[in-house]
């Protein structure tokens, strides 16, 4: 499942690309000038998951989720060449691991893993009229994560949200035409669950205060393409 999403998100990015072909700059020419305005990004790869949900013994993020292919869109503007502004909205797909993992075969429930993301960034662009554009950010907002899972008749859903009050982020684009780019990031974001939300058919919905909260991580790796770089 995890190849698959990973092969439809680049089949997704190539795409773009085919659409911008027509915008491509003739070989040899200089790269595109410098610009400010309105500016979207589209992110994609492969998130690992990093420190705790929560002070339990058997609370480690990797004992309850496996890596998630992430979908993350970025829309906001330039005010100067260098200077990015603007907000995040993400999803993210995968699967459960360790204890979690076990716990629903020995079930024989099919569970799934996803995330959300949505919060405001700051990009510094330090070569914004050159063909390759380092670029440096930071971002905070709020996540939350749940997995579900289904056995039989029943189904049910265990959630985790709380604020993710550093996310740390870098790349390089290829600035191959006015209105097309393709290059590579990475993130590392630092957040912190406070609340869980407890739901499973025909039973009461449980929710409140994480009590033994916990700081975790998650390690980002892809492709962004980006429109009007």
């Amino acid at each position: 499942m995890r190849a698959s999403m990973v092969f439809l998100s680049l089949v997704a990015t190539s795409g773009y690309a085919r659409l911008a072909a027509g915008q491509e700059l003739p070989r040899g020419s200089p790269p595109p000038a410098a610009r400010v305005g309105f500016q979207l990004g589209l992110r994609t790869g492969l998130a690992v998951p990093l420190g705790k949900a929560d002070g339990a013994p058997n609370g480690e993020m990797a004992n309850l989720f496996s890596a998630q292919v992430p979908l993350l869109v970025e829309i906001g503007g330039k005010v100067i060449p260098q200077l990015f502004v603007g907000g995040y909205l993400g999803l993210a797909f995968g699967g459960t691991a360790g204890d979690l993992q076990r716990t629903c075969v020995s079930s024989h429930a099919t569970c799934f893993a996803a995330g959300a993301r949505l919060g405001a960034e700051a990009q510094f662009h330090i070569l914004p009229a050159a063909r390759a554009n380092p670029w440096i950010g930071y971002g905070i907002g709020y996540e939350s994560v749940a997995v579900g899972f289904s056995e039989g008749s029943r189904t049910g859903t265990v959630s985790y949200n709380g604020f993710e009050f550093a996310h740390f982020m870098g790349g390089v684009d290829f600035r191959f035409s006015r209105v097309f780019g393709l290059g590579t990031f990475a993130s590392f974001s630092i957040g912190q669950y406070r609340r869980s939300h407890y739901e499973l058919s025909g039973d009461p919905v449980i929710e409140g205060d994480i009590p033994e909260k916990a700081i975790h991580e998650w390690f980002t790796v892809g492709l962004r393409t980006v429109f009007f770089p």
